[in-house]
């Protein structure tokens, strides 16, 4: 309407959409170091026009049409893969690493190393026979070289132990970000049922997934209309819309 109270009207409203963009910048300022939190913005329409007789539309003032994630959804997708990528060769490095540890090459108290003290011992003892010098030295070096063998051995399984227990407590951390995914997904269903955008809750949602990616390859899937997300793990169907379909578990032989 035109007049005065429609004049005041129109800077009620645009006091109040300006007074929540002042609150949303305020968020976005107070979460600057908070880990996954994405940026927002409100975003800003103007409202139905009035129709003046004889003169045309009048204006009504602005309207808060949403607030909206300044996210790129490909970008995500690509820091998840490379994510995945990044964990998997930095384990594989540590693994390297240690093996280099035990293998110790080349040292003076490498296999390699006491592999060549023994063989020359050997040939020593063929020129000498009877030298019982000669024999002690092979025997010796022998001893040296096996002592060598079983210790590497023993450092090699327990390597493995290790191995296979952070695969164990990998497969508990997917099993309980998916569960904390199960429950976000309820929240955002909760929410976007009554026509609201859960911006805080998609960030968390989000940051999960980036943590899952440096455990497993999965495939998120985004197809439900509500914004809740679907994992599977090498084809098959780990979390759904409609809950947890499936729990990593290490079978280990003995």
């Amino acid at each position: 309407m035109s007049g005065l109270f429609g004049t005041l009207n129109v800077a009620n409203k645009g006091m109040q959409a300006q007074q929540t963009a002042l609150q949303t910048t305020g968020h976005n300022i107070s979460n600057a170091n908070t880990e996954g939190y994405s940026r927002q913005r409100v975003e800003l329409k103007a409202d139905l026009a009035y129709t003046l007789a004889g003169v045309g539309q009048l204006g009504t003032g602005v309207k808060m049409d949403s607030i909206i994630r300044l996210v790129d959804d490909y970008v995500t997708k690509q820091i998840r893969g490379e994510n995945g990528t990044f964990s998997q060769f930095t384990a594989k490095s540590e693994i390297l690493d240690q093996i280099e540890i035990i293998f110790n090459e080349p040292s003076d108290t490498s296999l390699n190393f006491n592999l060549g003290e023994m063989f020359d011992a050997w040939t020593e003892l063929s020129k000498n026979p009877e030298m019982l010098t000669s024999k002690s030295i092979v025997v010796e070096k022998s001893k040296t070289v096996a002592q060598t063998l079983n210790y590497m051995a023993t450092q090699l399984k327990e390597l493995e132990d290790n191995a296979v227990e952070l695969i164990e407590m990998n497969a508990k951390d997917f099993n309980t970000i998916v569960a904390s995914l199960d429950s976000l997904n309820k929240q955002i269903f909760n929410t976007s049922v009554k026509g609201l955008i859960p911006n805080d809750l998609l960030d968390q949602r989000d940051l999960l997934l980036k943590e899952l990616s440096g455990i497993a390859d999965f495939t998120a899937d985004f197809s439900d209309k509500f914004g809740r997300v679907g994992v599977s793990l090498g084809g098959q169907g780990v979390l759904t819309a409609e809950g947890i379909q499936l729990e990593l578990s290490v079978v280990t032989e003995v």
